[in-house]
């Protein structure tokens, strides 16, 4: 089947599935094989060599040079075994249908698909293309879910850190575990013999606090002949000094795997153990290396001292207890002290329980009750009804203004067109139009977000107010930084005392809440059966704490 167009000249164009030299859809020689077969009487001009980048992104060199040969006038058209061999991306695919549509591109050919220089051939051609990248964004995301999954189930992803490999899972008859999906053995991680206890040296050397990590790497190739394992593409070299740097900031060496910043518990035979970990990232650190960052200051950068102004950051030490086998932690915050200005006398360091302390009576002054914040709550869902109504009426006046404007504006080209206008008097009256539109337009926006702002902000402040002391106690060091930036700012800490200004939308439960609260409990105990009388009663108490504090409710955006 040949079906060759007299007169035209063809680049074929072949490419690998995959760069990888084992996983193929269809072998090169096999395509070349097809093409000439198939096409045996079409001229073709050039065989490009080879592409051996993924067609997934942009930027394929060969398929570059088949196009600029196209553009250039030194061949018409394109041969290939199948339309995804030449993309899966959207940009390649563009590009090829565009040439088409105008031209440049007079046709393609393809051993597997037929097809033709049409509108309909071409709209076909960009449904084929499109499929093919979804397909690839898909495997791709497939791949990525396996991957985490496989590290959740306590397998690392991919290669393995040195001093461990992989072997392949046994059956129940001694041979390999397939997955039946795409036929791959089934691999678990072990231990490496002839690097295993070599890298167990290492560490023993490292957390004795005698050796560098540089004559460590210079004691382990030079001294033990130490070689990494080889693999088809790589290994069977010296270790480096960042491959030092990278076993000794590893985890996996303590038995937990890291994939995508989430830590899962490995199956596989820990090296050390987590302590020990610990305290080689603060022999690391000692030395002015790189290392994985062990603590999280909760709170540094937030406050500043107040005595001289200066910030006030985290410091963390640990002692390793040889008794007991573990590491303890003392975490303080302190004045930098940095200020050329103000003398400081701040030298007395805040432990983090102590200020954590601080910040808990702090958030004790607002907090409420939870039954108070569902009667609130249940007053602004009401309110809010009352709120979009009122909203709508604005949204319409403000949209049949904007329709006028963009009449005038209309209106106004016509005239321009017509000769009615100069162009400076048009450029003034469209200038001053545009602004009007702008205007208009930001209004409308703001009305669109009015309502929701207002009962955002609203239930904001009672849920934190409920539930943030709570999260603080319970929370991470991440949760604790969000809480305590929500609950105010000026924060100064002078001898050992934190002092805050509370931000704007919390001030009135500070103020207004205790006595209302008190009122609240009153009526709860004094009508134990909640009659719809109570009911009124407790709404009245909640309505007339919100008419406090939402007077203004967009001050706390």
């Amino acid at each position: 089947m040949s079906n060759v167009k007299t007169g035209l000249r063809y680049i074929a164009y072949v490419r690998k599935s995959e760069e990888r030299k084992e996983r193929q859809e269809l072998s090169i020689p096999a395509q070349i094989r097809r093409i000439e077969e198939q096409f045996p009487d079409l001229n073709i001009v050039a065989w490009l060599e080879p592409e051996s980048k993924s067609a997934f992104k942009p930027g394929r060199p060969i398929f570059n040079k088949a196009i600029r040969m196209i553009r250039e006038d030194l061949a018409d058209g394109v041969v290939s075994y199948y339309p995804n061999r030449l993309s899966r991306n959207e940009i390649d695919a563009a590009e090829l249908t565009y040439m088409l549509r105008t031209g440049v591109l007079k046709d393609l050919k393809f051993c597997t698909y037929n097809f033709e220089n049409t509108p309909e051939g071409i709209w076909m051609l960009q449904s084929l293309l499109s499929t093919g990248q979804y397909e690839s964004a898909k495997q791709g995301r497939d791949v990525s879910r396996g991957m985490t999954q496989k590290a959740k189930d306590g397998e690392r992803p991919g290669v393995v850190a040195q001093g461990y490999m992989k072997i392949p899972v046994l059956d129940e008859y001694g041979n390999p575990k397939i997955r039946p999906k795409d036929h791959k053995v089934v691999t678990k991680t072990d231990v490496d013999p002839q690097r295993y206890e070599l890298v167990k040296k290492m560490w023993t050397m490292l957390l004795s606090g005698i050796y560098t990590p540089r004559q460590i790497c210079k004691i382990a190739n030079e001294e033990w002949g130490y070689r990494t394992r080889k693999t088809e593409k790589m290994g069977g070299n010296p270790l480096g000094l960042s491959s030092i740097y990278r076993i000794f900031n590893n985890p996996f060496y303590a038995g937990w795997i890291v994939h995508e910043g989430e830590w899962s518990q490995g199956k596989h035979q820990p090296m050390i153990t987590l302590d020990e970990y610990d305290y080689a990232q603060i022999i690391l650190k000692e030395r002015g290396k790189p290392r994985v960052n062990t603590y999280e200051y909760a709170f540094t950068g937030l406050m500043v001292c107040g005595e001289c102004g200066c910030s006030v950051v985290g410091k963390h030490n640990a002692k390793f207890v040889k008794r007991e086998g573990r590491i303890v932690h003392y975490v303080h915050y302190h004045c930098t002290r940095k200020s050329e200005v103000r003398p400081c006398s701040q030298t007395k360091y805040t432990t983090v329980e102590d200020l954590e302390k601080e910040i808990d009576a702090e958030l004790a002054k607002y907090t409420i009750l939870p039954e108070f914040r569902d009667l609130a709550l249940d007053i602004l869902n009401r309110n809010h009804q009352v709120e979009v109504k009122e909203r709508r009426q604005i949204y319409a006046t403000q949209q049949r203004n904007r329709n006028e404007v963009q009449e005038r504006l209309d209106n106004l080209i016509d005239m321009r067109t017509k000769g009615e206008l100069d162009e400076n008097e048009y450029t003034r009256s469209r200038t001053r139009l545009k602004a009007e539109m702008a205007r208009i337009d930001d209004a409308l926006r703001n009305t669109e977000q009015r309502a929701e702002d207002w009962l955002e902000l609203s239930e904001r402040a009672f849920n934190f107010a409920t539930y943030a002391r709570i999260h603080f106690k319970e929370g991470t060091p991440r949760q604790k930084r969000d809480i305590l930036m929500t609950l105010g700012e000026n924060l100064t800490l002078k001898d050992g005392k934190l002092t805050i200004t509370p931000n704007e939308w919390l001030k009135p439960i500070g103020e207004s809440y205790p006595v209302l609260e008190k009122r609240y409990l009153y009526v709860r105990t004094k009508q134990k059966a909640k009659s719809s009388d109570d009911n009124l009663a407790l709404a009245s108490i909640s309505e007339s704490w919100r008419a406090q504090w939402d007077s203004n409710p967009r001050h706390a955006a």
